[in-house]
């Protein structure tokens, strides 16, 4: 139990893979939290949590004064990673932080306010240049797009709440669905190589965005800054699978996909998603992102909010599946 009362804090998305954890962290971290939440959303995941409920839709404004009523912080995590269509995108996650933003200006106690942003709103990177939070924004999905398209709606706000922009790298956990995919394949004994398997890729553990989030909400930081959040190495992606299949402990048949019909396997499953009136996880958007680099510094992070992972993937991955395992997932 924390005696340290850091004041009240509002989580929105707080019942998903990240809300939830972010929800764990900082309760832990001596704060007042309040799941802000949408009616009849599963709340599986913070069924366990001392918590305020709030009610409401980001999406829909004349729910969110009172949802963030009183809050001394908000940490924005609420958004969507997939959609029917590409506008929902930007409904969610641009149009509604622009909405929240309008409530939380008028709210005079609120003291920062923390957007959960990407590093698709940022893009890929060149093999062996991670990017920087200097480097010009290039996203190159819808979802990075607006993504992008929320953080400038922080800025733009950025005279009169005091915000904070956290990029993080690939997210994965406890409780995380998109990565899931591949633990499952290893765990089907199937190790997929997906095109180029010298490629970079960075990730953080779920546990360390939250620790990151935690660092920003406390550090001294000028409204509008961002930050990308991740562990600090990068693994190649031959390297990242290696890892897995140990943390899943079976041995496993190596496929090997060239990037070409990465993208055309994508085609086809957008399409025919798509024509099923289903949501397309794998798009041909996704292919693109999946068979990129995607490296970032966190000297920023490291330097300003005294932020460092504390958790690297082989740990991470192990961890993951022993939760996976205890859950049934697999």
């Amino acid at each position: 139990m924390n005696d340290v009362d850091r004041g009240s804090v509002l989580v929105t998305g707080a019942n998903g893979f990240v809300g939830s954890r972010l929800c764990r962290r900082l309760i832990s971290d001596g704060y007042r939290v309040t799941a802000g939440v949408r009616e009849g959303c599963d709340g599986t995941l913070i069924e366990d949590l001392d918590l305020e409920y709030r009610f409401g839709d980001v999406t829909h404004p004349e729910t969110l004064p009172e949802m963030v009523r009183g809050i001394d912080y908000i940490v924005h995590n609420a958004g969507v990673v997939k959609v029917k269509r590409p506008e929902t995108f930007f409904d969610v996650n641009q149009i509604g932080t622009r909405n929240i933003l309008d409530a939380a200006k008028a709210s005079p106690h609120l003291k920062k306010f923390v957007y959960i942003s990407s590093t698709a709103a940022a893009g890929p990177s060149k093999p062996r240049e991670p990017l920087t939070e200097a480097a010009p924004p290039y996203p190159v999905t819808a979802y990075g797009r607006s993504k992008l398209a929320g953080e400038n709606e922080v800025l733009n706000f950025a005279d009169s709440i005091n915000s904070v922009i956290i990029r993080p790298t690939g997210i994965y956990g406890p409780g995380d669905r998109e990565m899931f995919t591949f633990f499952k394949s290893l765990n089907d004994r199937i190790k997929p190589y997906l095109g180029n398997p010298g490629r970079r890729i960075q990730l953080v553990h779920v546990d360390d965005l939250a620790l990151g989030v935690g660092r920003a909400l406390q550090a001294e930081t000028k409204p509008g800054s961002v930050y990308f959040v991740a562990e600090a190495e990068g693994y190649s992606y031959y390297m990242l699978v290696k890892h897995l299949r140990q943390a899943v402990g079976r041995m496993a048949l190596p496929i090997y996909i060239p990037g070409f019909l990465v993208r055309l396997m994508a085609h086809l499953s957008e399409t025919l998603m798509k024509a099923w009136g289903k949501t397309p996880m794998f798009t041909a958007e996704k292919a693109n992102e999946i068979l990129d680099n995607w490296e970032v510094s966190v000297e920023k992070a490291r330097r300003e909010l005294g932020f460092e992972a504390e958790i690297p993937f082989p740990e991470g991955a192990r961890a993951t599946v022993y939760w996976y395992r205890e859950e049934g997932w697999l």
